[in-house]
């Protein structure tokens, strides 16, 4: 058991350090004796008769301590480790010295050339033990030395690379940002193709009924301004606006006697095949996903608040909000229009009618609505100023006093629409030559 643990106990000891070292003495049986001692611990030792020669020997060749003696010829030892600490202050420097050199010792030691000195005759253990205590201190400064520097390295790599992956994030955010523009433009130029794809197929709308005062864009403006004044949201207002441009897509099918008869005036047969142009409507714009939401509010348009409606005989909040916008704004333009009644009204006519009809046919916040938007653009349309101006000199953002025809019952913008670029071009390319005038009206 106790050899077990001695056993133990020496393998806990650590490695004993060896080491290069130079020693320095114009005595070879001195020499010789420092060899032998070093040798049979381990070390490498090289041995120089003279200051000059160790000199010499340290500039070809690094070594870990120098052993140098006191008195030499020419150069004695302090003045020699103070040359060996100025040119090699990493190589540990250790005296040999004699009682009658203490003065010396004591200068080398005060002048920091020395690690410490040692005394003649000097002891074989006391030596090694002093030589490994200085192999370890000096392991310990080189090993704080490559630290220091290896973190030196390291930090300033992680600067680089730092610098780099900034450069390289700055890099790639200013590609980002300009794909997220490009998709954005891309995007915009498609929803704006949408938009026009739309109006077109509004437009066509009107034609196929006969219709010369967009119908359609009337009331999708009409439906907008209501859905604003409600404070519907930016997603549910473009839905409501895209079903009143389309809300009689569903008529194409319809025969021009059945589009000409005032519903109030057909017969039960004539209103039961009329009432499907809501569902015709739906089934054909159900599949687009832009106009699903869409499809819902042209399904459910010809719906009553207080029910009897059709097609689905739905009643109060269970219509959709878009759809009871899209009731009310309809009707009064078809009330002003006569293709409601047979008979045409003027605006305080048709208010009086929504009015009447709160509750029974209309959803009364929507009617409140419809007249404070109403009375707001009755006010705008007195102050507002309109000029007469030449192609040539419109501008775009300026806004259409009236609608510009094609030709006779052919609508190509309507009033209110704010001008773009695209469209004054297209506008210009219809002149058939220089003194072709086109004027447009524009309102101020």
């Amino acid at each position: 058991m106790l050899a077990q643990q001695q056993t133990e106990e020496l393998d806990d000891e650590p490695t004993p350090f060896t080491g290069k070292i130079l020693c320095v003495d114009d005595e070879p049986q001195i020499l010789m004796s420092l060899k032998r001692v070093f040798r049979r611990s381990g070390h490498s030792t090289h041995t120089a008769t003279s200051a000059a020669e160790g000199l010499e020997y340290l500039k070809d060749n690094s070594v870990d301590i120098v052993v140098s003696d006191m008195r030499m010829p020419e150069m004695d030892g302090n003045h020699f480790l103070s040359e060996v600490a100025a040119r090699w202050p990493d190589t540990v420097r250790m005296l040999l010295t004699g009682y009658s050199d203490m003065e010396s010792t004591v200068g080398a030691i005060n002048n920091g050339s020395i690690y410490r000195y040692i005394a003649k005759p000097w002891d074989d253990t006391d030596l090694l033990m002093c030589v490994q205590r200085a192999l370890e201190s000096k392991f310990l400064k080189d090993e704080h030395r490559r630290l220091n520097a290896l973190t030196a390295e390291q930090n300033k790599q992680l600067q680089e690379l730092n610098q780099s992956l900034e450069e390289k994030v700055q890099t790639r955010t200013k590609e980002l940002r300009q794909v997220a523009e490009q998709l954005q433009l891309s995007t915009n130029n498609i929803e704006q193709a949408y938009s026009d794809s739309i109006a077109v197929f509004s437009r066509i709308v009107g034609m196929r009924e006969g219709e010369s005062t967009a119908h359609g864009e009337r009331v999708a403006e009409a439906a907008d301004r209501v859905a604003e004044k409600m404070q519907l949201d930016d997603a549910v207002r473009k839905d409501i606006r895209y079903a009143a441009l389309l809300h009689d897509i569903g008529k194409i099918g319809l025969s021009d006697e059945l589009l000409r008869t005032p519903y109030d005036t057909l017969n039960d047969e004539q209103k039961e095949l009329f009432q499907q142009h809501s569902t015709n409507g739906e089934a054909i714009l159900v599949t687009l996903s832009p106009l699903s939401n869409a499809a819902a509010i042209i399904r459910a348009h010809h719906e009553q608040y207080g029910g009897g409606g059709y097609p689905d005989n739905l009643k109060g909040e269970e219509i959709p909000i878009g759809a009871r916008i899209l009731a009310v704004v309809n009707e009064f333009d078809d009330l002003l229009s006569g293709a409601l009644l047979g008979s045409a009204m003027d605006s305080d006519g048709a208010i009086r009618y929504l009015n009447s009809n709160i509750d029974r046919r209309y959803d009364k916040k929507v009617v409140e609505a419809f007249i404070a938007i109403n009375e707001n653009l009755t006010r705008e349309e007195t102050i507002k100023k309109e000029l007469i101006l030449n192609i040539d000199n419109v501008e775009p953002g300026m806004t259409l006093a009236e609608d510009v025809y094609l030709r006779e019952n052919v609508l190509m913008l309507r009033s209110g629409q704010v001008l773009t670029a695209s469209f004054i071009a297209k506008f210009k390319a219809l002149k058939t030559g220089p003194s072709d005038s086109k004027l447009l009206k524009i309102r101020t």
